[in-house]
């Protein structure tokens, strides 16, 4: 057992994670493995051959070089968290742009599914709960023009990082922003948080949603997305890559893309569609 101050925390275990799985996404899952410690689970995924990523989930105690969205680093502290990376080949060429919402739809469920509630999902893809930040994710692709596209989704979510202790610590001083753990948000948590239980249930809804994803598009996702909007309605400041653009979130697109409401110097609003940035809220 892994301990983190008054907190006991199952270690990862494949046979355990397995057998609280549901039987249709058993089926779809290939591979599953657990690592000690390797640089990132998805650096341990891609690194394999293409036909030894599908299907395949990795799972890794701790990350020396954990990778979060625009080259940031994941803090991942051992025995702390859950860092799971999934792969999977799609045989269409349909553009995959869409996933990594799809990625944080799934994310959502497993979390209410083991008694969570109140968090959302920031565009695009990081869930929040209370403003603060529980869970990324990180998609990976890579595609040939025309043919098959191959996907490796990576996701971090801070599961007992208590205050006091070295993990807080730590964490307090290499993230650069408001966070949150499961532990500290579910603290009468019938039987505590197991991080075996969060595995299987992240997996379960990864491998349905992927499923529905291949055959139904992510117009059966939006307006489940649009629901968990953490920023719809608000008045927010887009970084993009050489300047940036205030404005309202009027939720996404068909393609996933944020819809910003600007006002223009004449006094008109018109909407921009927004295809990549980093969002923050507009305190005014």
């Amino acid at each position: 057992m892994i301990h983190s101050q008054e907190v006991t925390l199952e270690a990862l275990n494949p046979q355990m994670i397995r057998a609280r799985m549901l039987p249709p996404s058993l089926q779809l899952l290939e591979r599953l493995t657990v690592l000690n410690e390797t640089d990132s689970s998805n650096s341990a995924l891609l690194r394999l051959p293409v036909e030894q990523q599908h299907a395949h989930a990795i799972l890794a105690e701790s990350q020396t070089r954990g990778r979060g969205r625009r080259q940031r680093d994941w803090y991942s502290p051992p025995g702390c968290n859950v860092y799971l990376s999934l792969g999977w080949s799609f045989t269409h060429n349909r553009a995959l742009s869409t996933l990594p919402l799809v990625a944080a739809i799934c994310t959502c469920r497993a979390l209410e599914r083991i008694g969570l509630r109140g968090h959302l999902i920031k565009w695009p893809n990081d869930i929040l709960l209370s403003g603060a930040k529980l869970a990324g994710i990180l998609v990976e692709l890579q595609a040939t023009a025309g043919g098959p596209a191959h996907a490796v989704i990576g996701i971090g979510l801070n599961v007992s990082m208590p205050e006091g202790s070295a993990a807080q610590m730590e964490a307090d001083d290499i993230i650069d922003r408001s966070w949150t753990d499961l532990v500290s948000q579910m603290p009468g948590a019938s039987g505590g948080v197991s991080r075996n239980d969060i595995a299987a249930a992240l997996l379960d809804e990864l491998l349905s949603g992927i499923r529905d994803y291949e055959s139904a598009g992510f117009e059966a996702f939006r307006a489940e997305w649009m629901a968990l909007d953490e920023l719809a309605d608000r008045e927010v400041r887009v970084q993009l890559q050489d300047s940036s653009i205030s404005g309202i979130a009027r939720g996404i697109n068909v393609d996933g893309c944020l819809v910003l409401e600007v006002r223009n110097p004449d006094g008109r609003t018109e909407q921009r569609i927004i295809y990549a940035g980093e969002v923050s809220v507009r305190h005014v």
